[in-house]
C-alpha cells in the first residue's frame, strides 16, 4: 500500500500549486492503479501531467497537487474520499472559528459590510444579489436574502465566476470579487462539491500569479489581488500549504504598492468611482496582517492610507455618497456608520480625517474657523496624474463644493451651490473653424493651478483640429461663494497667416444635475438653476446683459436640462460664464459689463485681450484675459503685463484687491529662445 497522504490527511505538509490543480502522478504496481479514474478527475489528470520523472519530481509533482493527488491516493477512484474530504473540511471550519472574520474585522464583519465597502460606487449601482450573498459568506455568515424566497444558485454563480477569473478580467472590481470568493471559500466547501471547489481555488491561484506576473507595482490589481488576495488565502485556508505560502509574497506586494505610492495614487483615483474600493482594500489588508500575521503594518504604509483616506473625505458629499456618483445615500450604507469605510478610514488620522468627514457629511462644521485651528486637510486637492482636482471653500458642506475629472475627451464635472448639486455630468464641447466642423485631437492637460485662503483656480487646455487650442479655467472665490467657468478657444500660431481671420463657432453643453431646473430671467440674460427655490445665478459674461439688445453670446436652458452656451467670433474666442452661489445675494441688484482694453492708447480687438466687470449690490470683481502676445495693457484703470488677472474692486477707496495673477512670461521666454 502506498505510504503517500493526502492534504486532507495532513494539510500541514502539502501544498496547493499556483494554478490550484495537481498533476497526475505516474502509474504504480498497486493493483488499485488499473482502476479508471472518474472523466473530470482523467481529464485534468491528463492535462496537468508531468513529464516521465523519478521519484522525487513524482514526489513533488504530488505535492504540488492536492486535489488529484487526494483523487489518486492510493489510486483512489473518486477525487476525494469522503472521509478526506469531510477531514479536510473540518480543519478548514476549525481555523475560520478560530480566527473568525469578525475576529479580524470586529463589528464591520457584521452582515459582510466590509466587503462590501466602496463596491456600490464602483459598480455604480446597488450592489447585487450575488455580491451581497457572497459577501456575507467571506464573514462567516449564511446568507440573508431580503424580500426575495427565491435560493441563491451558488453552482452557477460559482461556475460564473471561475470563467471571469479564468478570462482574466483585471478591472479592479473584478479583482475585489475574487478577493470575496476567497474569503467565502471555508463556508463554500459546506456547499459546494469538492471538485468545483478545487476548480474555484486553481481559479483564484492562476489568477493572482497572472496579476503579479503581468500587472506593474502601482497598479490597483496589484494591491488587491497580488497583497489582499494573497493575504485571504493564507488567512482563510492556512491548512493548506501553497495558500498558506501566499502571505509572504502578498505582503512584498503590499510593499511594493506603497512604495510605489507617487504613481500607484494616481492610478487609484485614475477612475474616481474605484478611490473607496482601493481605501477599503488597504484597510482590510492592515486588519489582516494584525490579527494573522507577525509583520507589523510599516508607517510608510499608513502615510499612504492616510492619503488615500483624505482623498475619500474630500470627494465624499453631504449625502454620503462619492464625487462622480449617481447614487443616493441608500445605495451607499456599508460605507456609513459605526461600521462603515468613512468611520473606519478616520483612524489613519483622527486629528485631521474626524473633523473632515463629519464636515463634508454636514455632521459637523467649522464655524468659519481658518482650517488650521480644526486641524483640517488642505480644501484644494489636485492630482495632475489623475487628472482630478476637488475645490472645497471649505471643508464645511453648507460652502459647496466643485468636482473637476478632466481625463478623456469630455470633462467630467460637479458644482455643488451649498448642499444642492445644481451641475452634474459630462461638459461637451463642439467648436466650427469656417463653417467645418473640428475636433478633439488629445486629452485634456494642466497649464497651471493656484491656491490660498482668497481662491483655488486650474486652467486645462486640450488641443483642437483647425490649428486652435481650447483653454477651460475654473477659479472658485472662497469667501464669496462664486465660480468663473471660462472657455478660450485660441490659435496655436498667431502667426500663421488667416489664424486671425478664422471664424470661429463655439457650443457647449453643461449638464443640470437631477432635480434642478434652469430659468431664465425675463428681461436679462442671466439663468436661475432652481431646485425648489433658487440655488445658483449664472450670467454669461460675454453676452449682452439685455435680451432686447444684439449679442454674440447666448446662454439657454434645453429640453434635456442643459445649459447650451454658444459664442461667435473671429481669430480667438474668451467666452466666460460667472456662477453666484450665494443666495443672500439673488435680491441685490446686478449687473455685468464687457470692457474696454488699451494697448497704448488703441483698442484691443476682441481677438487680443477681454476684460470684464461683474457688480452684485456693492461687491465688485474684475476679471482680465489676455488671448495672445505678452504686452501691457490697461483695463478699468489697472495697468498689466499678465495672461490672466482677477481681483475685487473697491469703488469707494478705488483699489483692487487681487485676487489671482496668471503670468506666462516663463513659457513665452521659452519660445523666443526656441
Amino acid at each position: 500500500m502506498s505510504t503517500r497522504t493526502t492534504e486532507a490527511e495532513n494539510a500541514s505538509t502539502a501544498s496547493v500549486p499556483s494554478n490550484g490543480r495537481p498533476a497526475s502522478p505516474a502509474k504504480t504496481k498497486s493493483k488499485k492503479a488499473t482502476r479508471q479514474k472518474p472523466a473530470k478527475v482523467a481529464a485534468v489528470a491528463e492535462e496537468l501531467a508531468p513529464e516521465p520523472a523519478n521519484a522525487p519530481e513524482l514526489a513533488n509533482a504530488l505535492a504540488e497537487a492536492p486535489a488529484i493527488a487526494s483523487a489518486c491516493e492510493n489510486v483512489a477512484p473518486t477525487p476525494m474520499s469522503d472521509e478526506n474530504w469531510k477531514r479536510l473540511r473540518k480543519k478548514v471550519e476549525s481555523h475560520a472559528n478560530t480566527t473568525s472574520a469578525k475576529h479580524v474585522f470586529g463589528k464591520s464583519a457584521i452582515g459582510g459590510t466590509v466587503y462590501r465597502w466602496g463596491v456600490a460606487t464602483a459598480v455604480g449601482n446597488t450592489i447585487d444579489p450575488v455580491r451581497m450573498s457572497l459577501s456575507q459568506l467571506a464573514c462567516d455568515q449564511k446568507p440573508m436574502r431580503r424580500r426575495s424566497t427565491r435560493p441563491l444558485d451558488l453552482v452557477s454563480a460559482t461556475t460564473e465566476m471561475i470563467a471571469q477569473l479564468d478570462h482574466g478580467d483585471m478591472s479592479a472590481l473584478s479583482c475585489q470579487d475574487a478577493v470575496v470568493w476567497a474569503a467565502a471559500m471555508p463556508l463554500l466547501s459546506k456547499q459546494l462539491e469538492p471538485a468545483l471547489w478545487w476548480e474555484l481555488l486553481g481559479s483564484l491561484q492562476r489568477f493572482r500569479e497572472l496579476v503579479l506576473e503581468s500587472h506593474s507595482p502601482d497598479s490597483p490589481a496589484h494591491l488587491i489581488v497580488g497583497a489582499e488576495l494573497g493575504l485571504t488565502l493564507a488567512w482563510r485556508l492556512a491548512d493548506l500549504p501553497s495558500c498558506k505560502r501566499a502571505q509572504k509574497s502578498a505582503i512584498e506586494a503590499l510593499a511594493q504598492w506603497c512604495d510605489h505610492a507617487e504613481d500607484a495614487i494616481p492610478n487609484a483615483l485614475a477612475k474616481g468611482t474605484i478611490a473607496r474600493l482601493m481605501l477599503g482594500s488597504i484597510m482590510r489588508c492592515q486588519a489582516i496582517m494584525k490579527s494573522t500575521t507577525k509583520k507589523k503594518f510599516q508607517k510608510s504604509w499608513h502615510a499612504v492610507g492616510d492619503q488615500m483616506a483624505t482623498w475619500v473625505a474630500a470627494m465624499t458629499t453631504h449625502h454620503g455618497t462619492s464625487a462622480l456618483s449617481p447614487l443616493s445615500r441608500k445605495d451607499v450604507k456599508d460605507d456609513l456608520g459605526k461600521t462603515g469605510l468613512l468611520e473606519h478610514a478616520i483612524a489613519f488620522d483622527p486629528e485631521t480625517l474626524r473633523p473632515a468627514t463629519e464636515a463634508a457629511l454636514g455632521l459637523g462644521h467649522t464655524g468659519g474657523r481658518l482650517a488650521w485651528e480644526v486641524c483640517l486637510p488642505e480644501s484644494f486637492l489636485h492630482n495632475e496624474d489623475a487628472k482630478l482636482a476637488i475645490m472645497l471653500p471649505e471643508w464645511d458642506v453648507r460652502r459647496g463644493r466643485t468636482h473637476l475629472h478632466y481625463a478623456g475627451e469630455h470633462n467630467q464635472l460637479e458644482i455643488f451651490a451649498g448642499r444642492t448639486q445644481i451641475i452634474a455630468g459630462q461638459v461637451q464641447t463642439s467648436i466650427e473653424i469656417n463653417g467645418a466642423q473640428q475636433y478633439a485631437t488629445g486629452d485634456w492637460g494642466l497649464v497651471c493651478e493656484y491656491t490660498d485662503d482668497d481662491v483655488h483656480y486650474i486652467e486645462i487646455e486640450q488641443d483642437w483640429t483647425g490649428g486652435v487650442v481650447l483653454q477651460r479655467q475654473l477659479m472658485l472665490i472662497r469667501s464669496d461663494r462664486t465660480l468663473l467657468l471660462a472657455d478660450g478657444v485660441l490659435p496655436k500660431n498667431r502667426q500663421e497667416p488667416g489664424a486671425l481671420s478664422q471664424k470661429i463657432r463655439y457650443s457647449t453643453r453643461i449638464p443640470v444635475a437631477s432635480g434642478v431646473s434652469p430659468e431664465l430671467e425675463k428681461e436679462t440674460r442671466e439663468v436661475y438653476l432652481c431646485a425648489g427655490q433658487r440655488s445658483a445665478v449664472v450670467m454669461p459674461m460675454s453676452a449682452s446683459e439685455w435680451r432686447i439688445g444684439p449679442t454674440t453670446t447666448k446662454l439657454s436652458g434645453s429640453e434635456d436640462e442643459h445649459l447650451v452656451w454658444t459664442a461667435e467670433g473671429t481669430g480667438a474666442l474668451y467666452v466666460p460664464l460667472w456662477f453666484d452661489l450665494q443666495q443672500r445675494r439673488f435680491k441685490r441688484k446686478r449687473t455685468w459689463r464687457q470692457l474696454t482694453v488699451g494697448d497704448e492708447r488703441r483698442i484691443c480687438e476682441h481677438h487680443e485681450a477681454a476684460g470684464f466687470r461683474v457688480q452684485v449690490g456693492s461687491e465688485q470683481w474684475m476679471i482680465y484675459r489676455s488671448l495672445g502676445g505678452r504686452r501691457c495693457r490697461t483695463v478699468l484703470g489697472k495697468h498689466l503685463i499678465a495672461d490672466f488677472f482677477a481681483a475685487k474692486f473697491d469703488p469707494g477707496e478705488g483699489i483692487y484687491d487681487e485676487l489671482v495673477t496668471v503670468d506666462d512670461a516663463e513659457h513665452m521666454d521659452d519660445e523666443s529662445e526656441s
